[in-house]
């Protein structure tokens, strides 16, 4: 029997809502299996980490590895996505004390540690493994028009930015078609994804030519499930992430997608020389882009309020509403009521009746 995982997340300096929101997420969804964050900033200003990132009661922050040993990780796993996926060079040392003290080492970064000679031969030395999630299973070719014929519906994620919460609001959507007895299944498309389900793809470490194929092949494995979620990556005009976006949409095949957006930024975030594109312009790209292969329409905006008073969060979500005509929520601030009603809508679902679908994978 397989021994269950106790994560010691690694997000030295750099803990915060968004600036580790691997670590962030993976809190959220798998608090039960986090052992201890290791940061030994955080740990010196001494505050609890619901307080630092709003989840995480009663997980400790530690300084170092020795530290965090005393509560019996079985993992180290890496708690941030900078842009680029590069590997901080303070964090070698520490990486190196996690595989010495008999430490699996789970990472989502561009850099594979697996790859790494230094963590390579450290790893053989001790008999740990390496996770690089971010590697593609083998076999992923081009788009073969392989979903356009399934019964199966599928919602896909997009919005105005990356690092907004498409991943979040993916999961809670889910979940909330779950409790309303239909069965339906999260996708992961990128690393965190892939480490709170246990599956998936990170699209944007798989050959350019292949993106459109990653997409088709994870909706063509779960054919059978009738209901599928797809985590959202970038945005369809982000400067670096674009293709990336567009080749996910258009592999999908989506039959409905959820705009993801956030009232209170302005600029493309790490290009602030870009600004945030108009809401219903953004729209009107998405739905445009993916007409020519099955066309859907944009069913509802979630929002991202994070930062926000109630007031000034219900107020954005208000005039979102009326500037687009669509329903807005913010899916952790406000639940997944409107979202679901607006996926019933748009893919014709029947409220089936009897007990919530068993939350299966997150």
């Amino acid at each position: 029997m397989a021994k269950k995982r106790r994560m010691m997340i690694l997000t030295e300096g750099q803990l915060g809502i968004f600036s580790s929101k691997t670590a962030v997420s993976v809190i959220r969804y798998c608090p039960e299996e986090t052992a201890c964050v290791l940061d030994a900033v955080a740990a010196k200003n001494g505050k609890p980490l619901e307080e630092v990132v709003g989840v995480g009661k009663g997980i400790p922050i530690v300084k170092n590895v020795a530290e965090g040993l005393q509560y019996k990780p079985t993992q180290l796993l890496i708690g941030i996505a900078p842009v680029g996926g590069r590997l901080p060079q303070a964090w070698r040392k520490i990486i190196l004390q996690a595989i010495h003290a008999g430490l699996d080492v789970v990472s989502g970064l561009h850099h594979i540690l697996g790859e790494d000679a230094e963590f390579a031969r450290a790893a053989k030395k001790k008999r740990v493994k390496i996770w690089d999630l971010r590697l593609p299973p083998p076999g992923i070719s081009v788009a073969e028009d392989k979903l356009r014929a399934l019964p199966q519906k599928r919602i896909a994620l997009v919005g105005s930015d990356c690092n907004l919460g498409k991943m979040v609001t993916a999961i809670e959507l889910d979940r909330g078609l779950r409790r309303a007895g239909y069965d339906s299944e999260f996708v992961a498309t990128g690393q965190t994804g892939i480490m709170i389900a246990g599956s998936g793809i990170a699209t944007d470490h798989v050959l350019s030519d292949y993106v459109n194929g990653a997409a088709e092949r994870l909706c063509w494995d779960r054919r059978k499930r009738p209901i599928l979620v797809i985590e959202g990556q970038g945005s369809v005009y982000h400067p670096a992430y674009s293709g990336v976006t567009v080749g996910m949409l258009h592999g999908s095949m989506p039959h409905a997608i959820l705009f993801q957006h956030g009232p209170a930024r302005t600029k493309i975030s790490h290009y602030e020389q870009f600004p945030i594109y108009p809401l219903k312009a953004a729209i009107k790209l998405v739905e445009d882009l993916v007409r020519p292969l099955l066309p859907a329409p944009v069913i509802a905006v979630s929002l991202n309020t994070v930062g926000m008073t109630p007031a000034a969060a219900d107020a954005a979500m208000n005039a979102i509403e009326d500037e687009t005509g669509l329903p807005a929520q913010d899916p952790i601030r406000h639940g997944t009521d409107k979202l679901v009603a607006a996926a019933e809508r748009a893919l014709g679902l029947t409220k089936s009746a009897g007990k919530p679908v068993k939350e299966a994978l997150v």
